[in-house]
């Protein structure tokens, strides 16, 4: 990849663009909800702002909340800016899947480290440190050899990036340095876990079928949630809970690679995927089901389906398999007219590459 350098910008990607769009459209909403293009520090916290006592009082859902509310539309822009500029890149390099990985880490790392750095009081809101994650997951490449950018790139972006937060008044720098040193970690872990993969999983898989594993390992937990015990949120109580987690998602990423194996095995594994998708939206809708009602009593069609319970978390798993089965429909049909090239292909992949 040395000899291969990359121009200095790249077009955004749909992880990259998907992205995007929800934090316009957040914006967006936030600004018809207050009417002011600049949200006042009330409407950011009562939005999920980062505050000195956001984990003390379990409000752990800031950590993410907080990365998608801007306090400006030059905030925004800035902040969007970058991402087009770094996201491009490292989607087109690592794929959807593990850019979305990396961005969630970098915004929960940044959001962690700017509560550690802060002691007096403050609001906390921005995509920042997830897009400094962004970066330092490039910067982590570049240094593996594994993206053909130029060193001035990263003095360019890098010395910016350090400028602007020590400089500017109100840039939560703590955010920037926590969430590029979590994409700089993250992207050099993933390297090693997909060099250790080889190990265990035979087959390369498609990007499709790791971006659908990533929705159902973030929806698991809250399938599950009602029939499990109560969980301590410290480390010790998260600790055999998170061991779980990890032992059944390694158990389902190997059978998903033994279905890739097979003939046509391409097309099972989607299907397969698409009746979890079916299962998790079941599950978690059957939980979530009497709220939802109530919160929409005013809505003569929803009172309609909730005057039935079980209907409408029946009606979402069906349109969760139908909506699965459409967006998969490329890899189902060339599973199906699969003639036995696929699985030696994917096999082969798995067995060149090194890493990322």
């Amino acid at each position: 990849m040395r000899g291969q350098r990359q121009g200095f910008f790249e077009q955004p990607h749909a992880a990259t663009y998907l992205l995007i769009a929800v934090n316009v459209a957040v914006f967006g909403m936030m600004v018809l909800r207050t009417g002011a293009a600049a949200p006042g520090g009330r409407d950011l916290w009562q939005a999920g702002a980062i505050y000195p006592l956001a984990l003390q009082r379990g409000e752990y859902w800031r950590l993410l909340a907080y990365g998608f509310l801007h306090a400006n539309p030059l905030h925004l822009l800035t902040n969007m800016f970058c991402l087009a500029l770094w996201g491009g890149h490292l989607e087109r390099r690592v794929g959807a899947t593990y850019f979305i990985i990396i961005y969630g880490l970098a915004l929960v790392a940044g959001g962690l480290v700017s509560l550690s750095t802060h002691k007096e009081l403050f609001l906390s809101v921005g995509a920042s440190g997830a897009v400094s994650g962004v970066l330092g997951a490039l910067f982590s490449l570049w240094i593996l050899g594994k993206v053909g950018l130029s060193a001035s790139f990263f003095v360019i972006n890098i010395g910016l990036n350090i400028a602007l937060s020590l400089s500017t008044r109100g840039i939560d720098w703590g955010a920037h340095l926590g969430g590029f040193t979590a994409g700089l970690l993250a992207c050099a872990v993933i390297d090693l876990l997909e060099r250790g993969n080889a190990r265990l999983l035979t087959c390369k898989f498609p990007e499709p079928l790791k971006l659908n594993l990533l929705i159902l390992a973030i929806a698991a937990p809250l399938a599950v949630a009602p029939v499990l015990p109560p969980v301590s949120y410290t480390p010790a109580g998260l600790a055999l809970p998170a061991a779980i987690f990890v032992l059944a998602l390694v158990v389902v990423a190997k059978a998903v690679d033994l279905l890739l194996s097979l003939r046509h095995g391409l097309a099972f594994a989607a299907a397969v995927l698409a009746l979890g998708n079916a299962a998790a939206v079941l599950a978690i809708g059957d939980r979530f089901d009497g709220s939802a009602c109530a919160a929409s009593s005013g809505i003569p069609a929803l009172s309609a389906l909730c005057a039935h319970p079980g209907l409408l978390p029946a009606l979402g798993g069906g349109l969760a398999f139908a909506v699965s089965l459409a967006l998969s429909a490329g890899s189902i049909g060339k599973g199906i007219a699969d003639i036995g090239f696929i699985a030696p292909a994917l096999r082969g992949e798995r067995r060149r590459r090194g890493g990322l």
